[in-house]
């Protein structure tokens, strides 16, 4: 915007220049012939002249004031450039807390279980504190009439798209995985749900849950407060209310505001933005999506955000989903859901940035933890005496040593594109009796993930 003197000194020159054409044209059409050119006096010419000299001089003027006024700008431009860098370097930690503005639907996936439905939608109802900013989009994929009227039965609570049945659409499935036909299904629900939220309602985040999950006090709060680390650090690509290692005995349950960067996508209640939707529509894969965005060339060396204690839980109905209750029974039905709210959008979340986490996090796993073997490391953490104290460390060195010790701990044992769950940088943290446990790769002989790494069909005979 120019300032206001420039404006009025453009006004004149205006003026100026409308009133001299004027006269020209009022002489003109009153003089006796069209044809003739209208006499002007050589007073009126000189007096002309004279206006005509101050208009090119008010001009240029005004050139050269446009042109301070654009130089001006440009560097100011320059100097948000090299503020902006300075914060993207040293650190903003007032970006990194407050609500997220701009609304974020929640996505829910939907079959053919009507009161998994039902009670998946009175959790996220009775829990949201606002509808306008946290709508709520039921995809429907299966045929099941009662799961539609189910989800009407809400009425405006929420939104409702029907897609065309995946038993009825022309999938494309290898002929030697007719059995996975479910993964199909869900990868193609999956893309048309996104697509719809994105594509066609417009919004620029997405929750999404299924129907056998019931969710936190907090869930709302939670989104909203880490959906600004999406859009301020390119070093993550999506945000986890699931803690695979989630159990009573396995989390630090006086710590429920403690949150972590993992390199293992987990799901089961996650965010993610429309830049990576972006990024990901045009190469959404035929089946086992989830698997798919677990592999290192889809990762791409970014992080998820993933909480002491999760923000989901699963529900009975979840046995009965398509992995058959694969890990149901002995970790999934026990991940605890958190019940102490936390408001986390007046936090400084500012130590999840990769450089600040990353620093804190060798120093406590390498530095301030103890050495110990996975034996010594039993008879510890059973004194309860010893809580609270230096955080332990117990080393592996392979895939095998990985899952031995892992058992030993009562944590998931396995791996997705060779990442154990909940690692980040190949560790995996744990909270026993009262003491932190860090299983981490010996550096000296493991520095990278192995994407070959995995479970042997029979443990025993290892």
């Amino acid at each position: 915007m120019l300032p206001r003197a420039s404006n009025s000194c453009v006004f004149l020159i205006l003026l100026l220049s409308a009133t001299f054409w004027l006269y020209l044209f009022y002489n003109y059409i009153h003089s006796p012939s069209t044809l003739v050119i209208p006499s002007i006096s050589e007073n009126e010419i000189a007096e002309l002249s004279k206006r005509a000299e101050k208009l090119d001089i008010l001009i240029t003027e005004e050139r050269n004031a446009l042109r301070g006024i654009r130089l001006d700008l440009e560097a100011a431009e320059r100097d948000n450039q090299l503020l902006a860098e300075k914060i993207r370097k040293e650190g903003d930690s007032s970006s990194f807390s407050g609500a997220w503005p701009d609304p974020i639907p929640v996505l829910v996936f939907v079959c053919n279980r009507a009161d998994a439905i039902k009670n998946h939608l009175e959790h996220l109802i009775r829990t949201r504190p606002s509808a306008s900013r946290f709508p709520i989009v039921v995809s429907q994929d299966c045929d099941s009439e009662e799961v539609r009227q189910t989800v009407e039965s809400f009425g405006d609570k929420v939104l409702y798209v029907k897609h065309l049945s995946g038993a009825k659409a022309n999938l494309k499935i290898p002929p030697n995985h007719a059995r996975y036909t479910t993964y199909y299904r869900i990868a193609r629900h999956y893309k048309l749900g996104l697509d719809h939220v994105f594509n066609k309602l417009g919004f620029t985040s997405v929750i999404m849950t299924e129907d056998d999950l019931d969710v936190a006090p907090d869930f709302f709060e939670y989104f909203s407060a880490t959906r600004k680390l999406l859009a301020e650090d390119e070093t993550l690509f999506c945000v986890s209310a699931w803690n695979d290692n989630g159990k009573d005995n396995l989390v630090d349950l006086n710590d429920p505001a403690r949150l972590y960067r993992t390199d293992f996508f987990s799901g089961l209640g996650w965010m993610m933005s429309i830049d990576l939707w972006k990024e990901f529509a045009p190469i959404w894969p035929e089946g086992f999506w989830d698997d798919w965005m677990r592999d290192p060339l889809r990762r791409n060396e970014r992080k998820c955000i993933r909480p002491e204690i999760s923000r989901t839980a699963m529900t009975v109905q979840g046995k009965t989903g398509a992995s058959r209750g694969l890990f149901f029974d002995k970790h999934l039905i026990k991940v605890r859901l958190n019940l102490t709210p936390v408001n986390f959008t007046t936090k400084d979340l500012s130590y999840l940035r990769r450089e600040k986490y990353d620093e804190d996090f060798h120093r406590l796993v390498y530095e301030e933890s103890i050495l110990m073997s996975s034996d010594d490391a039993q008879r510890e953490l059973i004194n309860t005496a010893r809580a609270n104290e230096r955080p332990i460390r117990i080393e592996y060195t392979g895939n095998i040593d990985y899952i031995k010790k892992a058992d030993i701990l009562h944590i998931m044992h396995d791996f997705k594109a060779g990442v154990p769950r909940t690692a980040y940088q190949g560790v995996v943290t744990c909270f026993i009796n009262g003491r932190r446990v860090f299983l981490a790769p010996d550096r000296s002989q493991i520095t990278k993930y192995d994407p070959s790494w995995h479970v042997p069909d029979n443990m025993e005979d290892v």
